[in-house]
């Protein structure tokens, strides 16, 4: 008998519920895995756990490493194609990828587009999700592409880890530290309130008609 060993699950803390995807897994829409992305993902009980976050080990959202910029995609293949509508349907805020050995921070983000030009806080509604490679750790680091995607807002090639604190359930700060000396490099801050999370936003509402 041939066992297949899924590593994906949801898990709560606190005032976040998580989304960990299996990224050695089909994720495209149809597969298993996606409908149980979007299944986690459309669990979360905003009230309770205001900070949804999606993470997996290859980088399915956005990354300007140096052999995904040969590729020409700066992604895994496959990737955003696939997941970004849920990830703006039901409003991530944070997208977390490993696999690339350096630090990169997106704009919040949607087909490839930053949808806000804010670089430190973001306030009100939700209409983007903002992606993260923190793979600096466990490997040799791995070189930036010569290019700069408008979309890369801070690039590190060095060995760091992320901090997220949720104050309360309006209030968030991401920091991106070192491990050489464990400052704070790259963050922001996200303000806004449970209403911002149920407001509209391009391809993030349900489809409606005269009738409803």
């Amino acid at each position: 008998m041939t066992y297949i060993l899924v590593h994906r699950y949801s898990t709560d803390y606190g005032m976040f519920h998580f989304c960990i995807a299996d990224t050695e897994h089909d994720w495209r829409e149809g597969s298993e895995q996606y409908k149980f992305i979007e299944g986690c993902l459309a669990s979360a009980d905003r009230r309770k756990q205001p900070w949804l976050i999606f993470a997996a080990h290859r980088v399915l959202g956005y990354s300007s490493n140096k052999w995904y910029g040969l590729e020409g995609s700066f992604e895994e293949p496959m990737g955003r194609e696939s997941l970004q509508k849920l990830w703006q349907k039901y409003k991530v805020d944070i997208a977390f990828f490993g696999h690339v050995h350096n630090y990169e921070r997106t704009c919040p983000i949607y087909q490839n587009q930053c949808v806000n030009s804010e670089r430190s806080h973001y306030s009100g509604i939700v209409n983007g999700t903002i992606h993260v490679v923190v793979g600096g750790g466990g490997s040799h680091l791995s070189e930036f592409s010569s290019v700069i995607p408008s979309w890369s807002l801070y690039r590190d090639y060095d060995f760091g880890f992320v901090k997220l604190t949720a104050f309360n359930h309006s209030s968030l700060l991401f920091e991106y530290k070192k491990s050489s000396d464990g400052k704070v490099y790259d963050s922001f801050t996200i303000s806004r309130d449970y209403k911002d999370v149920l407001a509209c936003v391009h391809d993030g509402c349900e489809a409606t008609t005269l009738a409803t």
